[in-house]
């Protein structure tokens, strides 16, 4: 029967087109495996610990027999409250330029209801999602505050805006991101380099970012804050990197660790991060002068005034960008768009500090066109007023230095609560 067909002209060709068609076939799902696609299905895991954790399969950080790159990871949390200063679509918009563009792997808190929009933002790129907390006041330093919380809240300068839920996503940070890296090392076996804390809405416009922080970089500024420091190599990794957005008033040198917080615009609690034993050891600074200061009757509720305080008593392990920086202002004409030139958002400046060579040369041009966008009328005529130049990038701060200049060489405050 085989031979008939064969022999028969027309029933030849017809099987040479099956053949040839099973072979495309072949091919494509070949193709496919080997440029990387994976239908994976997401998984569900469950730990003692940490509950419920949702995740898409990471890929591996190195490859074998070359030189890696640190490892990074950010991780990040968005408790949607009954009283926002934001609407949620403009988180919603936020978290897609956050979570859909930036490559790098991420960590991310948030109640059930929320996780599917997470995991949309997403998409396909590596990201644990962890559901266990409803409410901020469900994470572990935080449980049983809310009357607390309610009671400060007459302390706050800013109540009109602020309320108790927003305090605890505030102070919850520090906590977050030290339970992250320990339940990745400990239940996943995944060792990351560096891991920083990163707000879900802090990518509000535009951008070029996406293997950010930039690995090379990072690598770069600790070694240059450790330079700083005189520190030995080991000591790079005791290193707290955080932006900064102004210094300390000089009355701030009489500032002793009975006064409290310090209420002044110095510290950004929007990014901050290092190695996993110097973010072990910020969490557990952080809630020990929580709450005692709590205990005291003092306004902990804003997480910045409480980071101050503790860049006054620790501050040979703070470095940070400052794009204030009186110094790095040098060649930038006092009627440009900002102390650096054309910087976007100055609060977010970090991200251009920390991006890579390239992603920075990109947001140079792009800031420059919106800035000229913006520039054309009226004032296309007044060339002085339009002479623009591209966004600078500092240096790297040490906040004992920082502290020196404004108070006097030597300058220093005992603590004497035990951290321990």
């Amino acid at each position: 029967m085989l031979s008939l067909i064969i022999r028969n002209p027309r029933s030849r060709r017809n099987v040479l087109y099956v053949l040839a068609l099973l072979a495309v076939v072949y091919l494509a799902c070949t193709e496919t495996a080997l440029l990387g696609y994976d239908r994976s299905p997401t998984l569900t895991l469950t730990t003692p610990n940490s509950g419920p954790q949702t995740s898409s399969v990471l890929p591996p950080t190195t490859l074998a027999g070359e030189p890696r790159d640190p490892r990074i990871l950010l991780v990040s949390a968005l408790f949607p409250l009954a009283k926002s200063k934001h609407t949620h679509a403009e988180y919603e918009d936020w978290l897609s330029r956050f979570l859909g563009s930036i490559t790098t792997p991420v960590y991310f808190y948030a109640p059930p209801s929320f996780a599917s929009t997470v995991l949309s933002a997403r998409g396909s790129l590596p990201i644990y999602i962890n559901t266990t907390f409803e409410s901020p006041f469900d994470v572990p330093p935080l449980q049983g505050l809310q009357p607390a919380y309610e009671h400060i809240r007459t302390l706050d300068r800013e109540a009109f805006r602020h309320n108790p839920e927003l305090y605890a996503v505030w102070n919850a940070k520090p906590w977050l991101l030290d339970n992250a890296v320990r339940y990745l090392r400990e239940e996943r076996g995944e060792v990351y380099d560096y891991a920083f804390w990163n707000d879900a809405g802090s990518f509000r416009s535009d951008h070029h970012y996406t293997r950010w922080p930039d690995p090379k970089r990072v690598e770069e500024v600790w070694k240059t804050g450790a330079t700083h420091t005189g520190a030995e190599e080991k000591q790079k990794d005791e290193l707290l990197f955080f932006p900064l957005t102004g210094t300390f008033s000089w009355l701030k040198r009489y500032w002793r660790e009975d006064d409290g917080p310090v209420d002044a615009e110095i510290s950004e609690g929007s990014f901050f991060g290092g190695s996993s034993e110097t973010v072990a050891w910020w969490s557990k600074v952080y809630y020990v002068y929580h709450d005692y200061y709590l205990r005291n009757g003092y306004f902990v509720g804003k997480d910045q005034t409480l980071i101050n305080s503790l860049f006054l008593l620790f501050p040979s392990r703070i470095i940070g960008t400052w794009i204030g920086d009186p110094s790095a202002r040098t060649g930038v004409s006092r009627f440009d768009s900002g102390p650096l030139g054309a910087c976007g958002n100055p609060w977010f400046y970090y991200q251009f500090f920390l991006a890579s060579e390239i992603d920075r040369e990109k947001m140079q041009e792009q800031w420059m066109r919106e800035l000229e966008d913006r520039t054309e009328w009226p004032w296309k005529g007044w060339r002085w007023w339009l002479q623009r130049q591209g966004c600078k990038l500092t240096r790297v701060v040490w906040m004992r230095d920082m502290l020196w200049d404004a108070f006097g060489k030597g300058w220093g405050v005992k603590n004497m609560i035990d951290v321990n």
